[in-house]
């Protein structure tokens, strides 16, 4: 079975993680308590990007105004950390040392002048050092640019998305190569010195993936020649090697692969080369049920080659060539609600005695509650998931995958050739009739529900297996192979097929993730995962209306917000959907609202479209569509954006209708109806 889809909303309750509040990165201003002034006032809130990563500190970056003058004020801490430099507080003197690469710098709150290696030196328009407090923090704000330039790096001032900007200083990239000298596939770049990147991974079902690494302040030597590196090898198609400036300038690596890879990058500063290395990686790891049979999970960024062993109690899964990094990579050991698992531990394996010297080996140990035999556990894997059933597998010999948009396969594997029974019933449904002595599966009710399949329900009646078929309206079906060990079931939907919308392809980018929960409820509800939940359900719909979807994230990681709408303009997207949840320090404040680029005409028609259907299917309180002018994901996508906020996780009533699967999929079916409304 296919337990993609399935699994997709059970992964969703493992992602909390983080307790920044972010939900001001939607917003124009915040409301801070002013230390300088003494009392509250609004602020104009900054985007901060330092080395190619987006910073979200709890407390954001801010312009100050002073006398007619304005000037980015950044906190602190969130520098300092970013850049490695060491920081000391002196409450009573009201004083901050900044240390870094031998440099000293004295800052005194609210006052205009700074100590650089003991030499007095005036602070810019006389803006000082303050204390910013906002939503219980406080934090010391300094000036970006001072202390930015004094440290010897790069400052750049985007105004379009009012985004500061902060890297090491440029570097000179004078080679890109590809080899197979290491233990594993490298990409290898040489550059001046060391350098920093961001990443994106484009998955292709038609074509080959793309991984795309963008290395960040550096331009390209004069003597740099191969801007296409050929490889064609193995999984390995080609390199593109390009440049392209947004407020910096930075070194675009396109990298074509023949099928999905996991990757690892990293500066060897011996060879001073910038390495790509295509390698898997185990992600993440948690227990559930699936289908009835409690199951581990582990997930990987490629399909897994793995070992099973099996010692007392314990199952023991070593992930073949891989870099372990559920955890943060530590070794860990996890509890287990199942009444089967007592404990899952793991950590990446020291495999030189058992594998030999040069192996990469993600070790995963699963320690049950009793000892256990081989032939009470069925170990498979799909896709970039490995299921360990502890109990069986409740799907032997039963699977069912979707081809294309409109098309999907069940198959039925027999203990021996068998014919099956087959007839079509009332509604729409097919039923497949086998003796049950040929194929051993679950009594289970599986709800598919992607426009080709509705449902399948197995039961067991008088010695025979019916497997009950609800196919969606207008899906035809042929069967193949009856009468041998393996039975075909090919179904094809001619809505799908002849859908108008079969060549619009739609980004979907579930907000904030990783590091950056987003909102936070008033129970503590992450907006990250909810807006994941959302994004999904949001997939199926238009899925079902035979519209091409990528999602920008799948799990529970960190985009950049650039890379966000790169990835939609690289693939040449017809829309972008970004999927939200609003907060407000006001718990009474809710109802929905759609965010548009001013710029885009385009984009307004589609904010206001979904904000009709959104008000008119959820009855919620209409707070209209927003202009946002320097959001980076409706800014600088090139297609018509929306970012839609489907309620208030801050207001304890809608909180609850956000955590009910009935609302999301209900605010699911009214943004595709704002959708097609718009492209109608």
């Amino acid at each position: 079975m296919n337990k993609k889809r399935i699994l997709l909303l059970i992964i969703l309750t493992l992602l909390f993680s983080g307790s920044a509040f972010a939900e001001y990165l939607e917003n124009e201003v915040i409301g801070a308590y002013d230390g300088l002034l003494g009392r509250n006032r609004e602020f104009m809130i900054v985007n901060l990007i330092m080395n190619g990563e987006d910073v979200i500190p709890d407390v954001p970056g801010i312009l100050y105004e002073k006398d007619g003058a304005t000037r980015t004020l950044l906190p602190l801490r969130v520098i300092s950390d970013r850049m490695g430099a060491t920081v000391d507080w002196d409450g009573i003197k009201q004083q901050v040392t900044i240390v870094y690469e031998g440099k000293e710098i004295i800052l005194s709150i609210n006052s205009p002048h700074a100590l650089v290696n003991g030499v007095q030196k005036e602070l810019p328009d006389g803006i000082a050092p303050i204390i910013i407090e906002y939503l219980g923090n406080g934090r010391t704000l300094v000036p970006a640019r001072f202390i930015s330039e004094e440290f010897g790096m790069d400052v750049e001032w985007v105004q379009e998305t009012r985004s500061v900007i902060i890297n090491k200083e440029k570097q000179e990239v004078s080679e890109v190569y590809f080899t197979m000298a290491n233990r594993f596939p490298q990409v290898r770049i040489k550059t001046s010195g060391e350098v920093k990147t961001s990443d994106f991974y484009i998955e292709k079902p038609d074509e080959n993936d793309e991984l795309v690494v963008d290395i960040i302040n550096t331009e390209l030597s004069d003597n740099f020649s191969d801007e296409f590196v050929p490889v064609n090898l193995l999984y390995y198609d080609s390199i593109r090697v390009s440049s392209y400036e947004k407020g910096t300038r930075n070194t675009r690596l396109s990298i074509s692969l023949e099928d999905t890879r996991g990757y690892d990058i990293f500066y060897d500063k011996g060879s001073e080369e910038l390495v790509v290395q295509f390698i898997n990686s185990v992600d993440l790891i948690y227990t559930e049920e699936i289908y009835g049979v409690d199951a581990v999970v582990i997930h990987t960024q490629e399909d897994p080659a793995y070992n099973v062993s099996f010692l007392g109690n314990k199952i023991i899964i070593d992930v073949m060539n891989s870099l372990f990094r559920y955890n943060g990579g530590n070794y860990g050991s996890d509890p287990s609600d199942s009444s089967l698992v007592n404990s899952i531990a793991y950590s990446q394996f020291d495999a030189s005695k058992e594998y030999g010297p040069d192996e990469m080996v993600s070790r995963i140990v699963i320690n049950l509650n009793q000892e256990t035999t081989p032939d009470e556990v069925y170990v498979e894997h799909e896709d970039h998931n490995i299921f360990v059933y502890i109990a069986g597998d409740p799907l032997n010999g039963f699977d069912y995958y979707k081809v294309a948009q409109d098309s999907a396969q069940l198959s039925l594997t027999f203990e021996q050739s068998a014919t099956v029974e087959t007839r079509k019933l009332s509604g729409n449904v097919l039923r497949l009739e086998a003796a049950d002595h040929l194929i051993s599966v679950e009594e289970l009710e599986i709800l598919i529900d992607d426009g080709i399949v509705e449902a399948f329900d197995i039961t067991r009646d008088s010695g025979r297996y019916l497997i009950d078929v609800a196919m969606a309206d207008d899906t035809e079906y042929e069967i193949l192979g009856n009468g041998s060990k393996s039975l075909y079931v090919n179904f094809f939907n001619i809505n799908l097929s002849n859908s108008k919308y079969k060549d619009t392809l739609i980004v979907i980018d579930p907000g904030h993730g990783g590091n950056d929960p987003g909102a936070i409820g008033y129970t503590g509800t992450h907006e990250k995962v909810q807006a994941l939940r959302a994004s999904y359900m949001l997939q199926r719909e238009l899925e079902k209306e035979g519209f091409k979807v990528y999602l920008t994230r799948s799990n529970d990681r960190y985009i950049n917000l650039y890379e966000r709408a790169n990835l939609a303009n690289e693939i040449g997207a017809d829309l972008f959907i970004s999927m939200h949840l609003n907060a407000h320090t006001r718990s009474s404040v809710n109802g929905v609202e759609v965010l548009y680029s001013p710029y885009s005409s385009k984009g307004s028609n589609l904010a206001s479209s979904i904000q009709t259907q959104l008000v008119r299917s959820l009855g919620a309180v209409n707070r209209g569509i927003v202009p946002r002018p320097n959001l980076i994901v409706l800014r600088e996508t090139k297609m018509p954006a929306a970012l839609v906020e489907i309620g208030f996780l801050s207001n304890p009533d809608e909180e609850k209708l956000l955590l009910q699967d009935s609302y999301l999929n209900k605010a699911a079916s009214a943004i595709k109806n704002g959708i097609i409304n718009f492209l109608d």
